[in-house]
């Protein structure tokens, strides 16, 4: 293969180092560094504090409303360019020019300076008291084959607002990976947001050069919009790594784990990545069976640890070279045994396997009446309000929309049960269609003169059409049918799956679902194109691209034909699951080849409702 993944990993991480590095020492001086809480994270993958104190930075804050922290006289933030960053830096200017100081200010903002946020800073009248740069980080290595560019509001920014602010940036990310890697030969993809992205990544790179020898590097670019497949998003992840995001929530690749897991007094702050040995292993297995690994894996621990047979010479190897790696896993295996015993407390409280259940008969289109009343239930019992939004959204799309009855029925009881506060949330995902009505089989009169007329007619001829639909069992040839069957998303044989030793990618929901990013990441690292899938991708929303070097002679494509020559990179916009990924690092395994995943940020079904919703509730 022509490029190792841990070298890339590295190149980022020195690239996005060198322009922090570069703004910080073009500020000469000592100077004190405050810092936007949503970046504190994201900073500790580029750079360690030893190396900015080589910047000259004395001290690191957090921004806080307030006075400017710190005694030097030169105050640099490094911010999300937002109303509410931008109004409290302004604000520390105004305090310091109060008090008469001598203080200097800088604004760097990442990914770069934004209109909104030099608005605010002349509304409050301290424009020309702030100097303003801009740090385009690009990707963060959040692990050796996983790039993020932590940007959690882009899904609520593009998707549902309609903003293309983070289109810019999702295109030049991946222009600083062609210039490590090179053009990227092949590119596929679906989506609104994939051409935008695409189009502006070929408009920027045509004002650059590339060294052509390094052009292989990256075989293939698949890069997916989020809104293709939400059904992966609604779903509940069944892997470990998967399960820590939805009982704990992992934030930049770190989770927090409370004293019920740690057993002390104190919450800890734990890295997940591939060195930590104990979670490398387990962190894409099916959460069923992870408690058998964990201990077996302590027993293994307690084994090595055994003296009592050792020679002399074979006690000093082993305290000089294994004692401290053991530890390290003992460490690392206590707390993942922590954790699981609070997830299986958890989900055992909250009926899990009946919901497991329930996600399938939708899935397959079983059983509504009763998938219908699961909901309810679920409703009237006040459970936390993302799980009742998820089984609807789930339901609604796997019926095309809802009729109106049940449409009207889950909405109202919903708002009586949680309040009117989620009356935006609803609208919201009727925004997105992940919670609709279905379109009325008998439009009314577009007159006014015959409105009155036939309006009580057509409303009772469709009320009955819908009784008719709802009573006889009439099979239901929906666009989702369509979608899943053309993929082959949903597996026909349950028994055919192996859970503990997968061999299909539905693994990650139980056997029950295939991730649709995961499906078509398969035809391109199987077969180098899209050809077997154009008339499916054509019920996708969004375009379909396909844009690949040719040979300058033929004017046809170049194939790869050995897979193990591919380094395929998955790019999805819009956010993307740790079920998702594990899919992918399953596909790369089972064929041979190198899958590298980039996303705008991680995602989950939680996650997103709770974006979209009136509470910081979580």
């Amino acid at each position: 293969m022509s490029i190792k993944v841990n070298l890339l990993s590295t190149i980022i991480k020195q690239a996005s180092a060198d322009k922090l590095f570069h703004l910080l020492i073009s500020i000469d001086g000592p100077k004190d560094l405050i810092l936007d809480k949503e970046l504190i994270c994201s900073l500790d993958y580029i750079a360690n504090f030893t190396q900015l104190k080589k910047c000259k930075v004395e001290k690191i804050f957090k921004l806080e409303p307030g006075a400017a922290p710190g005694t030097t006289k030169k105050c640099v933030y490094l911010i999300r360019p937002t109303i509410k960053n931008t109004k409290i830096i302004a604000d520390h200017i105004n305090a310091s020019k109060s008090a008469n100081s001598d203080k200097q200010f800088w604004m760097i903002s990442v990914p770069r300076k934004l209109f909104i946020s030099e608005t605010v800073l002349e509304r409050e009248g301290v424009y020309g008291y702030i100097k303003q740069m801009e740090l385009p980080l690009g990707f963060l290595c959040l692990d050796n084959d996983l790039f993020s560019l932590e940007l959690p509001d882009f899904f609520n920014s593009f998707y549902v607002n309609g903003d293309l602010t983070y289109v810019h940036t999702a295109a030049m990310a991946l222009v600083q990976l062609c210039k490590i890697c090179g053009p990227f030969p092949k590119i596929y993809g679906q989506g609104k947001c994939a051409q935008m992205v695409i189009n502006l990544m070929n408009l920027i790179m045509k004002e650059m050069t590339f060294d052509s020898g390094s052009s292989d590097k990256i075989s293939h670019l698949v890069i997916l919009d989020r809104d293709i497949d939400y059904g992966s998003l609604l779903l509940s992840q069944l892997t470990y790594e998967g399960m820590l995001d939805e009982v704990f929530g992992i934030n930049s690749g770190r989770v927090i784990f409370p004293k019920e897991v740690t057993g002390k007094e104190d919450s800890i702050k734990v890295v997940l990545n591939s060195s930590d040995v104990v979670y490398n292993e387990i962190r894409n297995n099916y959460f069923a069976s992870v408690f058998g690994f964990l201990r077996d894996k302590a027993k293994e621990l307690q084994a090595k640890s055994e003296t009592s047979s050792m020679t002399l010479g074979d006690i000093k190897k082993f305290v000089t070279q294994e004692v401290r790696n053991i530890r390290q896993q003992h460490t690392s295996l206590s707390l993942h045994i922590g954790a699981c015993e609070v997830i299986i407390a958890k989900k055992s409280e909250d009926d899990f396997q009946d919901r497991l259940r329930i996600e399938r008969d939708i899935l397959e289109g079983q059983n509504f009446k009763e998938c219908l009343e699961y909901i309810e239930d679920v409703i009237n019992k006040q459970e936390h309000y993302s799980c009742a939004l998820r089984l609807m959204c789930l339901l609604s799309i796997s019926q095309d929309g809802l009729l109106s009855d049940d449409y009207e029925s889950l909405a109202t009881q919903f708002r009586q049960s949680y309040g009117s506060k989620y009356i935006l949330t609803l609208h919201k995902l009727k925004k997105l269609g992940l919670f609709v009505e279905q379109i009325p089989l008998l439009p009314p009169s577009g007159t006014a003169k015959s409105s009155k007329i036939t309006e009580a007619a057509t409303n009772k001829a469709t009320k009955i059409a819908e009784k008719v639909a709802t009573a006889v069992a009439f099979p239901k040839y929906s666009s989702f049918r369509t979608l899943t069957k053309k993929f082959n998303l949903i597996p026909v044989e349950e028994d055919g799956i192996d859970l503990k030793n997968p061999k299909d990618m539905s693994y990650v929901f139980g056997g029950s679902y295939v991730p649709l990013i995961g499906r078509i990441t398969e035809q391109i690292v199987v077969h180098g194109t899209l050809k077997n899938f154009e008339d499916s991708m054509k019920l996708l929303p969004g375009s379909t691209i396909i844009n690949y070097k040719a040979d300058k002679e033929s004017g046809r494509v170049i194939p790869t034909k050995d897979i193990n020559t591919k380094t395929v990179f998955v790019y999805v916009l819009g956010g993307i699951t740790y079920a998702e990924i594990a899919a992918l690092r399953l596909l790369g395994q089972l064929h041979g080849c190198k899958i590298l995943i980039g996303t705008t940020s991680f995602i989950s079904g939680r996650s997103l409702l709770n974006k979209l919703s009136p509470t910081d509730d979580c």
